[in-house]
């Protein structure tokens, strides 16, 4: 089984298909690697696709350690896979992650694509996107009282109506019953992370081609917040879905696919 013991001691779960330009996939909070299985079974055809379940995710091991020090993790995997020039793409909370391994292996990464991402996921007086403090907070609270219900009541907030209402999300459901729950420990740091980390200035700063991929009705990164972004990195390529929230990946795969191969193959 592809397993490594990283520099941290935790224990990382990976698959890593396919040849030809490496790019790894990071998903977000709550999810595991198998939610890129459309992108892994697209990409793996032309890519060397890494994908990993994030510390306390899926199979991978689980203890309290710094984002820091979990991305150096990932940096461990890539070098012991002897993976160069890679493209990462991250989701949601995957996308902290790759601005991480950015600030420790920048010469290693070609390009980033961010999907549902914001470099700060917590409102303040001076950042008014993102989500509220007490909505992470509610839900942290939840996670200790409800778990693991809370998880799925979460996952479908994430989706339209229209998204929730389709066959392809019946699937989806179908398919997740069959998960195992992420360790709930790892669930509530990972929040108390989102909470307090910002790495507005690392995303201000990077010169490497970027892609943001939204829906248009994600209510996490919201319209507000891709407009705020487009002054960040003025430079970087904006793709939308409509009818579509946090997962546009999930929901229009081909087309998804199709916008992240067009930025792939652009010089």
């Amino acid at each position: 089984m592809p397993f490594l013991k990283a520099t941290s001691g935790i224990k990382w779960f990976y698959d890593c298909e396919g040849s030809g330009t490496p790019l790894i996939f990071i998903h977000g909070w709550g999810v595991d690697r198998r939610i890129w299985r459309q992108q892994v079974k697209f990409f793996s055809q032309s890519y060397q696709v890494l994908t990993v379940d994030l510390p306390g995710h899926g199979k991978s091991e689980w203890q309290k350690v710094s984002l820091a020090q979990m991305a150096s993790d990932l940096k461990d995997i890539i070098k012991f896979l002897r993976l160069e020039h890679l493209t990462v793409i991250g989701s949601s909370l995957g996308g902290l992650f790759a601005l991480k391994l950015y600030e420790l292996s920048s010469q290693n990464i070609k390009k980033i694509i961010f999907v549902g991402f914001m470099p700060r996921f917590a409102k303040s007086e001076d950042y008014p996107y993102g989500l509220e403090v007490d909505q992470i907070r509610k839900l942290n609270r939840q996670m200790k009282t409800n778990y693991p219900s809370i998880i799925n009541i979460f996952f479908r907030s994430l989706f339209t109506k229209e998204e929730r209402e389709s066959r392809r999300f019946r699937w989806l459901e179908k398919f997740r019953r069959s998960d195992e729950a992420p360790i709930r420990e790892a669930l509530v740091e990972y929040l108390d992370i989102l909470e307090e980390e910002d790495l507005t200035e690392v995303l201000r700063n990077i010169r490497l081609p970027l892609q943001f991929i939204n829906g248009r009705e994600d209510y996490i990164c919201n319209r507000q917040t891709v407009a705020f972004l487009k002054t960040l990195v003025p430079q970087a390529r904006f793709d939308h879905f409509d009818h579509c929230g946090h997962f546009p990946f999930l929901s229009k795969p081909y087309e998804f696919n199709t916008v992240l191969e067009e930025f792939l193959m652009a010089a």
